[in-house]
């Protein structure tokens, strides 16, 4: 591999147009490819492509920590199968692995929402596809082959304590993934919001298992339920990022 390398990781179930259409449209910047397969079909390795079959069991770190381990690039870039990337975005990318100084970037996961849905956090941003409305939500994407960089936690899965913990330098970059499971979330909604209680009964110390499930049982309709975890976190934590969902949920339950 060159100095500078990058590897795509990417965990699919039996989405495996949308991980193809990922694969081609990330080709002009990735050395690698390595997708770990949780569903039940069986695939075969092909070119320079990585094939892991992991079975499911309800945790969304586990299988892409395996995967990491199979990476030999010098930097990882992960995406999910309901995400794209474009042209711009891409190079992006390609400077910013360049960096010396930095081990890992943020990104804004820009997720866009079908026409009527309120939600905590939307605002108008650059068309894209007809679309005008969206939530950006923060996320380590890019980041450096290091065994003590990897995910944790169930459901929403993060790098940030490992980073924390390891000492290494992340930044906030302009860096945007466009991101389509929002349109379909009703479908998916239901189970997310049981992953996000499971979250919440494993790791009660963690700062943001409040707020997923918070987000998740309000998606769902369950509003109450939504604001007394928005409340739990904002009385434990008295930080702007729980206050500010409870003001808006606390104004949907006076609707």
């Amino acid at each position: 591999m060159s100095c500078g390398s990058i590897a795509l990781l990417i965990m699919c179930k039996d989405e495996f147009i949308k991980t193809k259409n990922i694969i081609n449209s990330c080709k002009s910047v990735v050395d690698e490819v390595v997708v770990v397969v949780t569903g039940s079909k069986k695939v075969k390795e092909s070119g320079n492509y990585k094939v892991l079959h992991y079975p499911w069991h309800d945790c969304y770190s586990s299988p892409l920590n395996a995967g990491l381990r199979l990476i030999e690039s010098d930097w990882v870039f992960r995406m999910d199968t309901d995400e794209e990337i474009d042209s711009e975005n891409l190079e992006k990318i390609s400077r910013a692995v360049e960096m010396e100084d930095v081990d890992a970037f943020e990104c804004k996961q820009r997720g866009y929402l079908p026409v009527g849905r309120e939600e905590f956090g939307i605002k108008k941003v650059p068309s894209y596809k007809g679309y005008d409305f969206a939530v950006d939500d923060g996320c380590v994407r890019l980041f450096r082959n290091d065994p003590r960089i990897f995910f944790e936690f169930n459901t929403h899965e993060t790098l940030y304590n490992s980073l924390d913990r390891g000492g290494f330098k992340y930044i906030k970059s302009n860096l945007v993934i466009h991101h389509w499971g929002k349109l379909n979330m009703k479908e998916k909604a239901p189970y997310y919001y049981e992953l996000a209680k499971d979250r919440l009964r494993r790791y009660p110390e963690e700062m943001q298992s409040y707020y997923y499930l918070g987000v998740s049982a309000e998606f769902i309709g369950r509003i109450e339920e939504a604001y007394e975890a928005f409340k739990a976190g904002y009385e434990k934590y008295k930080t702007e990022y729980y206050r500010l969902p409870m003001e808006f949920v606390n104004n949907k339950r006076r609707k």
